[in-house]
C-alpha cells in the first residue's frame, strides 16, 4: 500500500500540485476583466482566464520542448554507441 502511494505521490507531482493551486489562488482573487489585444482585435476577458490559458500555454510548451529534448539526447547517444561499436570493430579485426 505505501509503496503504491509513493509511487503516485512524487515530488515532481507535489510541486505541480503546489504551483497549480498557487496559480488558481492567484488567479481567483485577480477576477476583474481586463482588454486583451492583439494585432486585429481586442477582447475584455476576466484575468484569471487570461492566467490559466497562459498557465496551460506554459505547460504545453515545456512538454514540447522537453519532447524534443529528449528525442536530442536518444539521437546523439545512438550515434556515439554507434561510432564506439565501430571502434571495437576496428580493435577486434586488427588483433
Amino acid at each position: 500500500m505505501m509503496d503504491k502511494f509513493k509511487k503516485v505521490v512524487t515530488p515532481k507531482r507535489v510541486l505541480a500540485l503546489i504551483i497549480l493551486v498557487l496559480v488558481l489562488v492567484f488567479g481567483f482573487q485577480n477576477l476583474n476583466p481586463v482588454e486583451l489585444t492583439l494585432i486585429f482585435f481586442s477582447v475584455k476577458v476576466p484575468l484569471l482566464v487570461l492566467i490559466l490559458v497562459l498557465y496551460v500555454l506554459g505547460i504545453i510548451s515545456g512538454w514540447v520542448y522537453k519532447k524534443n529534448d529528449i528525442k536530442k539526447i536518444v539521437s546523439d547517444v545512438q550515434k556515439e554507441t554507434k561510432a564506439e561499436l565501430a571502434d571495437l570493430k576496428k580493435q577486434v579485426k586488427s588483433e
